[in-house]
């Protein structure tokens, strides 16, 4: 007999330890069990297991508590190998996470330890010939002499009916078998492509990188947008290959998966697999055992493709390494780059690092030497970096221009369709009114569970909260006093996308935004609609700024940039730069000149000067005095606590009593607690503490005691503990 010790599937911090049940079989540690659990039937996930000679009675007795045995085993082998054991440890720990959400976090769906998961394997059935004999009928007969031409045929697809067949198989000349489908998440015919000549800067990039092969280091490439830093990717990736290791490529929006991958099944063909949340459950569980079962050298994915189940491990790349969908923003809270670190240095291999906007904080680091710092300052057509011109709102408004775009704006779109030219342009804000407001009361319609408008979607046509996705029908009449002059304010990706095909007759356009990108395969499917120029104008949100290669587009516009600008976050300044230099470099990327207009009410602002002026240095140079000023990354680690719950009052009592805690146990300077940006969210309220540290391991003690106190225990209030924060909502 066994005694297992057993992590249950809820992934709450009070149930964040291993229960005991018996086997009569010996169960690998990492497999997943069905066990009773509150007289409910779930799924445990095995911690260890150990053989005892005393009988169920004799254990009841000493421990003084009785023991259930499990219901069933489930895997027949361990889910996760010791590397990504040893991951999910080191990952429950630097987070402050049950150990149970990390490994939820780290598996698909079929495989996650809940009691949700099916069988996710897909099945053909196949006709197989055994032998020749005769049979009853003139028409089984025929059936059978098919058969024996063709040996093996889908059922589904014989020309035969399945009685017939069914017969066959009684008279035994016949049998069925169930062969697995592979499922494909790539469906595009793919022309393999070769390597391409490289330029100079190209070539010294992939030469110092190749040297250290086999040893572990961190590498950022700097390369301005153009550069080709993706060609750069793929020589080194075959070079890995060669070595018969493999290829973690990360990229950090679904958006950008599909130009990646074929950019990589080009090159590698069936090698590749992918990984990212878009995926159908069955084609994620499919991929997932590809990778697990030795059948690909590269993944090619999005922020959970830093846990696929790759062996032998030579090269992990991040590209747009400074984007902020690297970080999980629910539990476990973990960096992207700090587990793909953990990855590259148990391999013993290089991880890259590429931008060209890189985080203030990768930056400084390979300034310091601490990274290696690579260059690629030129585009690869030898093209200059398409002109940036600052439009002054504040004067378009003067000259009683009220329209959405400035007079120059709509001049070089009608001139860039006139041409037969793309363009491209970004408003980082979707739906197609900000807000409702009543014209005699004043009043605006706000989500009743969190303090924020709706936003007003006219396809839908409904009022949507962005946050807890909340939505109502919309009305025109005003539900605080009834009045009918309620008017739509602000503007939307959407209303944009209306105004243009009114504007500009010419105009195709296509709207790319979380809304219109939903349904399965959404992304790739507009994309290859403007490749394959079906439309002209492509108007999206901030998932279009990044990592899309249109030779034909030679016009971005920017409808508003004081959008991010104005958000009080202290990374607002470099996430704006970022967001801008990037969607800039979406133009002139073919043989033709690229141009930009940025409209804004605030032109003299550095961050829009530096962004005018391809200027990065220029950028860094500034934004670090402001952060060492204020004592932000990277001259300081940030921890965030947030207290949340249903009760105000005990909200905010609860976060005076953990800053005073705080400030006892701690040398540190603790802000707040002040109120979230967002105060109400999801009918909770929420607070805010910050501590700023240079040494963040000293805190895990302390944090680890506020976090054990109020949430492995039943209190009001949830904290949240968030190291590395990258948003302050």
């Amino acid at each position: 007999m066994y005694i297992l010790k057993v992590l249950v599937e809820y992934a709450n911090q009070s149930l964040d330890t291993t229960f005991d049940y018996l086997s009569n079989q010996y169960v690998e540690t990492g497999c997943r069990v069905e066990i009773s659990f509150r007289h409910r039937s779930i799924v445990g996930y095995v911690e260890m297991c150990s053989e005892t000679s005393l009988t169920q009675d004799e254990l009841e007795k000493s421990q003084g508590f009785k023991y259930q045995y499990i219901k069933s085993v489930i895997d027949q082998k361990p889910l996760l190998n010791k590397e990504l054991l040893q991951l999910a440890d080191y990952l429950a720990k630097l987070t402050l996470s049950p150990k149970i959400a990390v490994l939820q976090a780290m598996l698909p769906i079929q495989l996650k330890p809940n009691s949700t998961q099916g069988s996710g394997i897909r099945y053909e059935k196949y006709a197989v010939f055994k032998q020749d004999k005769l049979v009853k009928t003139v028409k089984q007969q025929e059936a059978l002499a098919y058969m024996k031409e063709h040996k093996k045929v889908k059922v589904k697809d014989s020309p035969y009916s399945k009685a017939i067949l069914d017969k066959l198989v009684e008279q035994t000349v016949i049998e069925y078998i169930q062969e697995e489908v592979k499922r494909d998440p790539f469906q595009d015919d793919i022309e393999m492509s070769q390597a391409l000549k490289l330029s100079d800067d190209q070539q010294k990039v992939l030469f110092h990188i190749s040297q250290k092969l086999g040893t572990y280091f961190t590498c950022l490439i700097h390369g301005v947008t153009g550069s080709g830093k993706t060609e750069v990717y793929l020589q080194l990736a075959s070079q890995v290959i060669e070595r018969q290791q493999s290829v973690l490529m990360m990229v950090p929006e679904i958006a950008l998966t599909p130009m990646m991958v074929t950019a990589f099944k080009q090159r590698f063909g069936k090698k590749v697999a992918i990984i990212h949340s878009k995926l159908s459950s069955g084609e994620r569980y499919d991929e997932y055992r590809r990778i697990e079962e030795g059948q690909v050298m590269v993944v090619v994915g999005a922020r959970s493709a830093v846990f696929a189940p790759l062996k032998n491990i030579g090269l992990i790349i991040m590209d747009e390494e400074h984007d902020a969908s690297y970080k999980q923003e629910s539990t476990p809270r973990y960096l992207t780059s700090q587990v793909a670190r953990k990855r590259a240095l148990y391999h013993h291999c290089p991880l890259v690092l590429g931008s060209a906007t890189p985080s203030l904080e990768t930056y400084s680091r390979a300034l310091k030497g601490v990274y290696d710092l690579c260059e690629l300052p030129h585009r690869i057509n030898q093209n200059p970096l398409p002109e940036v011109e600052l439009i002054d709102m504040a004067q378009e408004i003067r000259k009683h221009n009220y329209s959405l775009f400035s007079s120059k704006m709509k001049t070089a779109i009608q001139s860039c369709l006139e041409k037969g030219e793309q363009v491209v342009l970004l408003l980082n804000k979707r739906g197609y009114a900000s807000y409702m407001r009543c014209l005699d009361c004043g009043e605006v319609v706000k989500c009743p569970h969190c303090d924020v408008t709706l936003t007003y979607h006219k396809a839908t046509q409904r009022l949507t909260c962005h946050y807890c996705d909340y939505s109502m029908p919309v009305s025109h009449t005003c539900p605080h006093c009834h009045s009918k002059q309620v008017k739509m304010v602000g503007y939307g990706t959407e209303k944009i996308e209306e105004q243009i095909s009114q504007l500009f007759p010419l105009a195709r356009v296509l709207r790319y935004d979380v809304d219109t990108t939903r349904k399965k395969n959404g992304h790739h499917r507009l994309l290859k609609e403007f490749e394959e120029n079906k439309a002209n104008v492509l108007v999206g949100t901030q998932m279009i700024a990044k990592g899309l290669d249109f030779p034909n587009v030679t016009f971005v516009g920017v409808l508003n940039a004081d959008i991010s600008l104005n958000i009080p976050d202290f990374r607002a300044n470099e996430r704006t730069y970022q967001l801008l230099e990037q969607v800039s470099g979406r133009s002139g990327r073919g043989s033709k000149q690229g141009t930009v207009m940025i409209q804004t009410y605030n032109p003299e602002h550095f961050v829009l000067q530096c962004v005018k002026e391809h200027d990065y240095q220029k950028f860094y140079q500034k934004e670090m005095k402001i952060r060492k000023l204020s004592h932000y990354p990277p001259f300081a680690h940030l921890v965030t606590l947030t207290i949340e719950g249903k009760d105000e009052n005990e909200v905010k009592q609860s976060s005076q009593r953990i800053k005073t805690y705080l400030e006892k146990e701690l040398t540190e300077t603790v802000l707040g607690p002040a109120p979230c940006m967002i105060y109400r969210m999801s009918d909770e309220y929420r607070m805010r503490l910050m501590i700023k540290t240079t040494k963040s391991q000293m805190l895990y003690p302390v944090l680890s005691r506020v976090n054990d106190f109020y949430n492995k225990n039943k209190r009001k209030v949830r904290v949240i503990c968030d190291f590395n924060p990258y948003t302050m909502l």
